[in-house]
């Protein structure tokens, strides 16, 4: 690269130009247009570091500010992650259970009951009775179809799962099993059991923090609060 940065010719002028041979004066003339489309190139290699530079301290800040986020909405993560798993019960034969499980609650089970009733219950539930494809799938491997159900975002049984969890963090006010999930009519749907009441945690939460914060209330307010207080202001959901 430095003999091209100083191999210009530009010492040679134009008289001593006129009279060089053809051959030279064609390739001098030849060797200073590429150049210039060289230094044209260059510059715009330049132009376009100095921008990836840029494009790279953004991307850092971008970083620090996501992991900011994520930090402040992680209770989202622990109350609506979950996993979903079926597991064959020991000296019942054909028997089945399922298991929700998430990071800081207690796993929540319930009954499927025999292959047979659990094939007949989801061809004939709401969700799948007028889908002949899932329906082939459920009679050829319900199992697996069951899982690809909980992992899909949109699925209508992972969506009542999550409007459950919404009503009940917990999910501790709410009986599931096979009927519940997998609902023939609108009244089998499951249901809050609202008599036990909607207990206060005993500590304030990450979740309850982040409530508060967006509802105007500063670190050091939040952290001379009781759980009762800062649950009773969330309910109210009244900015401060």
């Amino acid at each position: 690269m430095k003999i091209i940065e100083e191999g210009q010719f530009d010492y040679i002028p134009n008289k001593v130009f006129k009279n060089l041979s053809k051959r030279d004066r064609d390739n001098l003339r030849s060797y200073r247009g590429t150049y210039r489309w060289y230094k044209d190139n260059d510059d715009k290699l330049k132009s376009l570091e100095k921008e990836i530079t840029k494009r790279k301290e953004k991307k850092e800040q971008y970083v620090k500010e996501l992991i900011k986020k994520n930090k402040e909405l992680d209770h989202l993560r622990k109350d609506y992650q979950f996993s979903w798993s079926v597991s064959r019960l020991k000296n019942k034969g054909d028997y089945y259970n399922f298991t929700i499980s998430r990071r800081q609650y207690n796993t929540k089970t319930g009954s499927l009951g025999s292959s047979k009733n659990i094939k007949e219950q989801l061809c004939n539930c709401l969700f799948y009775r007028n889908d002949e494809n899932k329906k082939r799938q459920i009679n050829k491997d319900w199992k697996m179809f069951l899982r690809k159900e909980m992992n899909d975002h949109n699925s209508k049984v992972r969506l009542l799962i999550m409007d459950l969890i919404m009503k009940d963090v917990t999910l501790k006010r709410v009986s599931l099993n096979r009927k519940s999930l997998f609902p023939l009519t609108k009244k089998d749907y499951p249901k809050i059991n609202k008599k036990g009441g909607v207990s206060i945690p005993l500590m304030m939460t990450n979740k309850m923090r982040w409530e508060l914060i967006h509802l105007g209330y500063r670190k050091d307010e939040i952290k001379s609060m009781t759980p009762k207080q800062g649950w009773k202001i969330i309910n109210k959901d009244e900015p401060k």
